[in-house]
């Protein structure tokens, strides 16, 4: 019996050109920015920032894949403040040096564009 699928036919991928990839770059790093202010209020009582959260990795995740995986260092680095609320156990410091190291990353994505 033959499936009404073709395993064999090729997927397409969607990949971002140059120019929406810096877009979208400038995007998260904005996004990032806004994480830690978005953390640092949680942390004083102002707010439960997790479906934003959850929100911000699906579309971090997204763009990595989008991006051909030119993200999987600043996905690997804000998914481990995410992953079992784990910025809610560590300190302001460790919080920040994460999400400035993935500004960093982006920050050298967005100067290859120029």
């Amino acid at each position: 019996m033959e499936s009404e699928f073709d395993t064999n036919t090729p997927i397409a991928k969607i990949r971002l050109s140059p120019e929406e990839e810096r877009g979208c770059f400038l995007n998260l790093r904005s996004q990032l920015i806004k994480l830690l202010y978005m953390i640092e209020a949680e942390q004083k009582g102002e707010g439960d920032i997790g479906l934003w959260f959850y929100g911000f990795m699906f579309d971090l995740a997204s763009a990595n894949t989008l991006c051909d995986n030119k993200l999987l260092k600043v996905l690997i680095k804000i998914h481990g403040l995410y992953d079992g609320d784990n910025y809610k156990k560590m300190t302001h410091t460790q919080i920040k040096r994460q999400i400035m190291e993935s500004k960093g990353v982006l920050d050298h994505l967005i100067g290859d564009r120029h």
